[in-house]
This record gives C-alpha cells, sequence and structure tokens, in this order.
C-alpha cells in the first residue's frame, strides 16, 4: 500500500512537472510568435529577416543548425546539410503531410541518404510555411552517441535450461548494454507543441506578405494602366499636333523643300522644348532657357542682336509648349521679314510679373526694315496671336508697327510656378559649323530599328555622297556588315527595342571609324561619358542638323 500511494504522488508531480514545462514551453512560443510579429512588421520576408527568425526559434526550441529554403533560395546557419544535399531532402519532405510538422530524432532512419551526413543532423524539425511551392524552416540536431543499458538482451533468443525452454532468473536479465549511434536529442511533447505554434506564426508572416505583394502588384498594375492611358492620350495628342501643323502649314510656303523647313522647324521647336522639359523630370521649366535654346539654335551668330530683361519665369509644362511655338514663329517671322532679316535691327524681350501673379512678355523689334501687315493671315500668324488665349486662357496682342512688329502676351499665374529674379543678358552665339565637312565619302552604316526614320536618315546621307548605304535594324545585322564591309561611316540608334547599339560601338572605337549616336531620350550624359567625343543627334532630327554633326564627327577624325 505504502508503495502504490508513493507511486501515486511521484506520478502526480511527475506530470505537474510535466505540465508546468508544457506550459512554460507554450508560454515561450507565444512570446516569440508575438516577438517575431512586431519583427517582421515593416514588411521583410522570411528569407530577408532569416538571422531574427532563427535566433529567435533557438531560444525556445534548442537545435545545432537551421535551414531555410523559400522558392528555392537555400540560407543556413549552424550544422546543417549543405545546399545540394538539403535539395534531395526537400523532396523527401515534400512527401510528407502537408500542413504540419515534421519530426524525427532518427533521420537516416527515414531518409538513407542522410546517413552520409549524420554527425551534422542526426534529426530534424521541419515547419512547412507553405503549400506550393514547398517552403520550409527546418531545425537540425547533431547526432548524441549514447549508451544504453538493457535489463537483458531485449533480442537475445530462448535457450534449452534444465526447466526446458524457459527464462531463468539468473541468465536471462543480466544487464546488457547497447551503443546507440545515427540519433539525435529527441524532439519533447513541448517543443513539438512550441513548434506547431511557430509554423502558424510563420504562415501569418507568409500570408501577410502575399497580402502585402498582391496589393503593390495592383496598385502596381494600376499605375501602369495609368500610365498606358496618359501614354495613350499624350501620343494621340502629339499625332493630332503633328497632323495639324502638316495641315496648317500648306499655305506658309511655295515649294515643297520651303515646305519641308516650315514643317521641320516648327516640329523641331516642340522637340527643344520637350527635350527642356524632360531634362526637369516634366516639372516647370525656365522661359529664359526656352527663348535662349529657341533662337540659338535658329539665328547662330545672329542670336547675340537678342536682349532679355525681367526675372526668369518657371512655366508649367502645358504652357512652355505653347510658348515654345509662339517663340519659333516669331523668330521666323523675324528672320524673313523682320529685324534679323537684316544685319541692322535687333530684339528686345521683357519678361515682368504683373498683377495676380500673371507672367508679362513683351517682344519688340527695332531697327530693322519697315514692317507691313501681312495680306494673307498664315498658319504662323495664327499660332502667334490664338494660341495663348486658346490653350492658356491668356491674352495675346500682335501689332505689325513701322519701326518692327511689337507682340505683349499674358499668361495666367497658374501656369507659373515661379518667378526668379535674373540680370538682363544678351544671347550668345552660336559656334559655326564647319564648311565644306558636309561630304561623306565610302560606305555608310545606319543602325536604326525605325523603318520611316532609317529611310529617311538614307537618304539624307546618300545626298551627302556616300557611296552605298547599309541599313541594319539589329545588332545582328550590323555585326554581319562590319564582318563583310569596310565602313567609313556609321549612324547608330541608341536604343533598339530589347537591345542597345553600345558593342557596335565598341567594335566601331576598335577599328577607328567615326560615327555618330541618334537617340530620342533628353538625357545623353551616359553616352558622353562612355564614349567621348562621340556626337550626340537628339531626335527628331532634320537633315541641316544630321549633316552638322556628320561633319563633327569627320572633323574629329580628321
Amino acid at each position: 500500500t505504502a508503495a502504490e500511494i508513493f507511486a501515486q504522488m511521484f506520478s502526480f508531480l511527475l506530470r505537474d512537472l510535466i505540465n508546468q514545462t508544457i506550459r512554460a514551453e507554450t508560454a515561450r512560443a507565444r512570446s516569440l510568435h508575438d516577438k517575431l510579429m512586431s519583427q517582421l512588421a515593416e514588411g521583410d520576408t522570411i528569407m530577408e529577416s532569416f538571422d531574427a527568425v532563427t535566433n529567435a526559434m533557438t531560444e525556445v526550441i534548442p537545435c545545432d543548425g537551421v535551414v531555410g529554403w523559400v522558392d528555392g533560395q537555400f540560407h543556413a546557419t549552424g550544422k546543417t546539410p549543405t545546399e545540394d544535399e538539403f535539395k534531395s531532402l526537400a523532396r523527401f519532405l515534400n512527401t510528407a503531410t502537408a500542413s504540419r510538422i515534421y519530426s524525427t530524432d532518427h533521420l537516416s532512419e527515414v531518409f538513407p541518404k542522410a546517413a552520409d551526413y549524420t554527425v551534422r543532423a542526426a534529426g530534424l524539425l521541419a515547419l512547412p510555411v507553405s503549400r506550393t511551392p514547398r517552403d520550409y524552416i527546418v531545425l537540425f540536431r547533431q547526432e548524441i552517441t549514447r549508451t544504453v543499458t538493457w535489463a537483458g538482451n531485449p533480442e537475445k533468443p530462448a535457450e534449452l535450461g534444465p526447466n526446458g525452454i524457459r527464462l531463468t532468473p539468473r541468465k536471462s536479465f543480466e544487464s546488457w548494454q547497447e551503443i546507440v549511434t545515427g540519433r539525435s536529442a529527441p524532439w519533447t511533447e513541448g517543443q513539438l507543441n512550441a513548434a506547431e505554434a511557430l509554423r502558424i506564426t510563420l504562415i501569418e508572416v507568409v500570408l501577410r506578405m502575399a497580402d502585402s505583394a498582391n496589393r503593390e502588384r495592383r496598385r502596381a498594375q494600376e499605375r501602369q494602366e495609368l500610365l498606358i492611358a496618359e501614354l495613350n492620350h499624350r501620343v494621340r495628342n502629339i499625332l493630332n499636333l503633328i497632323r495639324g501643323l502638316v495641315g496648317q502649314s500648306r499655305g506658309d510656303a511655295r515649294t515643297v523643300e520651303e515646305y519641308s523647313d516650315v514643317i521641320g522647324g516648327r516640329i523641331q521647336a516642340l522637340a527643344r522644348a520637350h527635350d527642356q522639359i524632360t531634362e526637369e523630370n516634366w516639372s516647370s521649366a525656365s522661359l529664359r532657357d526656352l527663348i535662349r535654346v529657341e533662337l540659338e539654335a535658329y539665328f547662330g551668330p545672329r542670336s547675340t542682336r537678342v536682349s532679355i530683361s525681367g526675372p526668369d519665369a518657371m512655366l508649367h509644362p502645358t504652357a512652355f509648349s505653347t510658348m515654345s511655338l509662339v517663340i519659333h514663329e516669331l523668330a521666323t517671322n523675324s528672320a524673313k521679314y523682320g529685324a534679323l532679316s537684316d544685319s541692322t535691327g535687333r530684339i528686345e524681350i521683357k519678361i515682368a510679373e504683373g498683377v495676380d501673379g500673371h507672367l508679362q512678355i513683351g517682344w519688340r523689334e527695332i531697327g530693322g526694315p519697315a514692317v507691313q501687315a501681312p495680306t494673307r493671315r498664315g498658319f504662323g500668324t495664327t499660332i502667334i496671336d490664338r494660341s495663348i488665349p486658346y490653350e492658356l486662357k491668356g491674352t495675346s496682342d500682335l501689332r505689325y508697327a513701322i519701326t518692327g512688329v511689337e507682340a505683349d502676351f499674358t499668361i495666367p499665374q497658374k501656369y507659373v510656378d515661379a518667378f526668379e529674379n535674373s540680370g538682363d543678358i544678351a544671347l550668345a552665339p552660336q559656334a559655326p559649323t564647319r564648311p565644306d565637312t558636309e561630304t561623306i565619302s565610302g560606305a555608310v552604316l545606319i543602325l536604326e530599328d525605325n523603318m520611316i526614320i532609317a529611310l529617311d536618315a538614307e537618304d539624307i546621307i546618300n545626298g551627302m555622297g556616300a557611296s552605298s548605304v547599309d541599313v541594319c535594324a539589329s545588332v545582328a545585322e550590323a555585326d554581319r556588315v562590319l564582318s563583310g564591309t569596310k565602313i567609313d561611316f556609321a549612324l547608330l540608334d541608341v536604343n533598339l527595342g530589347d537591345e542597345t547599339s553600345e558593342s557596335i560601338a565598341r567594335k566601331l572605337v576598335e577599328l577607328g571609324t567615326p560615327f555618330v549616336f541618334a537617340t530620342g531620350y533628353g538625357d545623353a550624359t551616359a553616352l558622353t561619358r562612355d564614349f567621348p567625343g562621340v556626337p550626340v543627334l537628339r531626335k527628331p532630327y532634320k537633315e541641316d542638323t544630321l549633316k552638322e554633326v556628320v561633319s563633327e564627327a569627320l572633323a574629329g577624325r580628321a
């Protein structure tokens, strides 16, 4: 009776101790859950926070090494199988029950290949953290060699004794020792419960990351759709604008060549304005820079007869594009009929901040030939007189005084982001182009993926005296031409869709062949850095600008 009572009390105390241990491990697992959720609250994935995850887990479940296997990526710390060894083990784990932890303290028994690394990983505890693909956090324990003492050999066969085939007290229950290898320390019930709780925690993290990724993917898709819609809108507007320029400019020219020059000049004015806007990441840009770029590009040395006074105005992109056409048409008329059509006239441009922050611009032509109002209203005059009132809801007043053309414009404050104080300036002359260098002799390579642009460039280069022109749309085609033909000059489009012309450029440098780049990108810093001295032609280009950069490239070779 005393022995029975003692056994019951001992069992009670032992169970209570075991329950306390389980409760303590459960409490640590709960604490670990809160810790992990707070550590991973910033949106990092499990692999990005692998060290934090493993440090927290080993506080609750002692182990010798941890492997993370997520999206086919292998991360390990401590004593574990190698990546190649684990790939094979991962395929074995995929055969285990999904959505449940898997544990063993004798891995080589269930997975014989593990016998090769038993010293490092004799037991494992795998926590699946996804369904498809199967991702795991796996805890490993190394081998512990121990001696087990049995009350007799459990595999000993019965022997024939004096009483027949019977066990005898003195011989059958002699102590028997066995050396156990290939096993790790066993995983306790509390540790398995903690592992299950941790698995749920990690799945919560994975699901949260998936939800976050899905939300970000939806936002990215919405941004992309909005960008495509905006791009489509702008492209259609540009196409309509070009179509309008082509149609409305017919009355401003008497010959095909003059008509081509008029259209080309107006498109170039828009292109220059667009370059300035994109250089500022489609934000406000300088009115003074717009006037300077337009007039210096158009007049060259005569631009020294243009002065600008008053503050600078930072214009919204919409107003910037409109003003580029207005300034271009004023400059064109001045060059043909006004102050800059002879050697004595000049232009004064005054910028002022008006009432309520409106922008006021005054254009005065002085000292040129006598001016008379045109008998026919051309498209250029319409642009000057109606663009600002129609597009920007401002005012425009164009007058043909005998002393020279006068124009006053008002742009509403909402299109002006800021006024900046600047002193009076006279525009600097554009460097004159080199004479007698606009001819090409020999074979020319044109690398351009747009057929229409390539055909236009081919016509211009043929007109400059090239003996032959090879037009290519890809790097592979250009490579074939270079391998079989001696090229004397090349025009390379920078961006060819899914490839660039950089490799061809490097070959031309090795061959000592002069070439120029053509690009639709506003920033050519990378080109000038990687290929110093190589001219860059900005799209859209026309015959005179192409001839100019060709001359520059050929002069550089000389």
